[in-house]
């Protein structure tokens, strides 16, 4: 009787341990994934984010774990990365926590808009890549901010060769330490200052720069209206009056930093008509040179040629005949003198009248 009865209770205690055993191993297979890190804090359009995922809950009796990166639009996943990572054996520090990490570097959309988004991990018990039968699905939120901003440019106006600029920041960030410049383009050439600092621009807010803006390909041409030797394969124009009157791109580099301390550029371009132009095209054309003629001549000389030559034709003609001249009119002043006269006669008989 005692025999049966502890046949009976042994039997009991290994039927307990082993459901012990079998729900300790059921609650030990039960993972969590949950998100730690992300580098930067903010994503931001057109850069990448590094996210780095904590899996826990998986001890020695697991048979692993199977993960997969699903990404969906504005994020993509960098191709130096496996979507799929399978987690098998224990954890690197034994005994300290029981956890895998498990990073992935993500490209964000250069059109994508300022909100939160979701990214998809999927895991599966085991490790079978094979996530086209079941899968859990866990959806982390990643915040995407535009820390940029953008600008419109226009010609506020222009006298000589300096034209002024407008620049209005449209975007919804500041643009901290603004540098406007004039970068090196074909068609014009800033000159003497071709950068100006502006500082600290908010959003909505606009300021004006002032440039000395040049004809860049005045450059290949000299002074008698003909391209020079060294420029005979180039094909760029000499900007003539009639091209003067069209406008060309000016091309206007914007350097700032944004919201995250990363320095950006942005090109724009405003077409440009130069008030001077024509100007300077004459001047190359007509003016003097040391190294050849001109090819017309400016219309005030002429009259100071000619102005020379009548004085000379005076001058000869009175030399000539001068002397002429006065006795001509010295012999008429005594004529005249004559003419006015008392008759001796008429004077004598006034005086015998008299007596």
């Amino acid at each position: 009787m005692r025999n049966k009865l502890f046949i009976l209770i042994s039997g009991i205690i290994i039927a307990l341990l082993i459901v012990n055993q079998a729900s300790a191993t059921t609650i030990a297979c039960t993972p969590k994934v949950k998100l730690v890190n992300q580098d930067p804090s903010q994503a931001i359009p057109g850069s990448y984010v590094k996210v780095l995922f904590e899996v826990s809950g998986l001890g020695t009796d697991c048979n692993g774990l199977t993960l997969k990166l699903n990404p969906e639009y504005p994020f993509s996943l960098d191709p130096g990365y496996d979507p799929v990572q399978t987690l098998t054996g224990s954890p690197d520090v034994q005994g300290y926590k029981n956890s895998w990490d498990v990073p992935y570097k993500i490209r964000v959309a250069d059109d994508a808009l300022a909100g939160e988004y979701t990214l998809k991990l999927l895991e599966r018990i085991g490790s079978n890549k094979d996530f086209n039968s079941s899968y859990i699905e866990n959806d982390f939120n990643l915040s995407i901010t535009d820390v940029q901003t953008d600008f419109s440019t226009v010609v506020q106006g222009s006298s000589g060769t300096q034209v002024s600029i407008g620049i209005v920041n449209i975007g919804e960030n500041v643009a901290n330490s603004l540098i406007v410049s004039i970068p090196q383009q074909q068609n014009f050439a800033a000159t003497g200052v071709d950068q100006q600092i502006v500082g600290n621009l908010a959003s909505g807010d606009y300021t004006i720069v002032s440039f000395n803006i040049a004809a860049a390909n005045l450059r290949n041409f000299n002074r008698t209206n003909t391209r020079n030797p060294s420029d005979a394969g180039s094909s760029q124009n000499f900007p003539t009056n009639e091209s003067a009157n069209n406008p060309q791109l000016l091309k206007i580099q914007l350097e700032y930093t944004d919201n995250i301390g990363k320095r950006r550029n942005v090109i724009k371009e405003v077409r440009y008509i130069s008030s001077s132009q024509g100007n300077l095209t004459r001047s190359a054309i007509n003016g003097s040179s040391r190294n050849g003629s001109s090819s017309s001549t400016s219309p005030g000389v002429w009259w100071y040629v000619g102005g020379i030559i009548i004085l000379a034709i005076i001058i000869g003609v009175y030399s000539m005949y001068g002397e002429r001249i006065k006795n001509h009119y010295k012999k008429k002043n005594n004529n005249d003198k004559n003419s006015g006269k008392t008759p001796d006669w008429v004077t004598a008989e006034r005086t015998h009248h008299k007596r």
